[in-house]
C-alpha cells in the first residue's frame, strides 16, 4: 500500500512544523510555574474554628513576579523570556509568561508585537504560559494569529493550573482526534501512560 503524499499545502507544512512535542526547557518553566502557584496558592486547611466558606474569600492569590522571573535566568539559553527587565537575546523561541496579576490581553499583545515587530526576522515559535484563558481577548486577536502562522510563526497556547496543564489549539487546524489533553504530570512532566493523559470526549462532537 502506497499512501504516499506529493503534494503538501502551506498549511499542512506549518501545522507539521509546529509539532505535538514540548521541548524539555517549556516542561521545566511548565513545572516550575505549577511548583510556584502552589506555594502561593492559598492554604486549602482553614484555621480551627474559622468558617471554611470565610476562608476562601480571604487571603488571595498574590505572586512575587519579580522572585518568580529571577529563577527564570536559564531561560535565556533556549529562548526570549518576556516580560523580562534585560534586553532578550534574539532566538527562534519566545516564551510570554502570563500569571498571577499579568493582564491577559496585555500578554497576547506582548506575544503578537514582539513576534510581529521586534524579533520578526528571528522569531519562529511563540510560547504563551499562562493561568488563565479569556475568549473574548483571544478572538480580538485572532486575525493577528492567523497572520503570523502564514508567515510561519507557531502560536502554542499553554493553560497551566497547579494541579495539571493543556494546550489550547488558536486559530489552527483541529488537533489529532479534535482532543485536548490534560497532562496531570506534575513539574512539567509528560504523560507516561493512559491513567495520566485525560481526554475530554465531548469536545469530539
Amino acid at each position: 500500500m502506497n499512501n504516499r503524499r506529493d503534494n503538501w499545502t502551506v498549511g499542512e507544512i506549518l501545522s507539521a512544523m509546529t509539532g505535538v512535542e514540548y521541548p524539555e526547557y517549556i516542561l521545566r518553566v511548565v513545572g516550575q510555574l505549577q511548583q510556584w502557584m502552589e506555594e502561593y496558592a492559598p492554604s486549602q486547611d482553614a484555621p480551627q474554628g474559622e468558617d471554611p466558606l470565610a476562608a476562601l474569600f480571604e487571603g488571595p492569590f498574590e505572586i512575587d513576579s519579580e522572585k518568580f522571573f529571577s529563577q527564570l535566568e536559564w531561560v535565556d539559553e533556549y529562548a526570549d523570556l518576556l516580560p523580562n527587565v534585560q534586553k532578550p537575546s534574539g532566538h527562534e523561541d519566545v516564551i510570554v509568561l502570563s500569571a498571577g496579576p499579568t493582564d491577559f490581553e496585555d500578554s497576547l499583545r506582548m506575544a503578537i508585537d514582539y513576534a510581529a515587530l521586534f524579533n520578526r526576522k528571528v522569531c519562529s515559535r511563540v510560547w504563551v504560559i499562562s493561568d488563565t484563558f479569556i475568549i473574548s481577548d483571544v478572538h480580538r486577536y485572532l486575525s493577528h494569529i492567523r497572520a503570523l502562522g502564514q508567515q510561519g510563526v507557531a502560536f502554542r497556547f499553554l493553560l497551566v493550573t497547579p494541579w495539571g496543564w493543556t494546550e489550547i489549539p488558536l486559530a489552527a487546524e483541529p488537533t489529532r482526534g479534535n482532543r485536548i489533553s490534560w497532562r496531570n504530570a506534575k513539574k512539567g512532566g509528560t504523560p507516561h501512560g493512559d491513567d495520566d493523559l485525560k481526554r475530554d470526549d465531548r469536545l469530539t462532537k
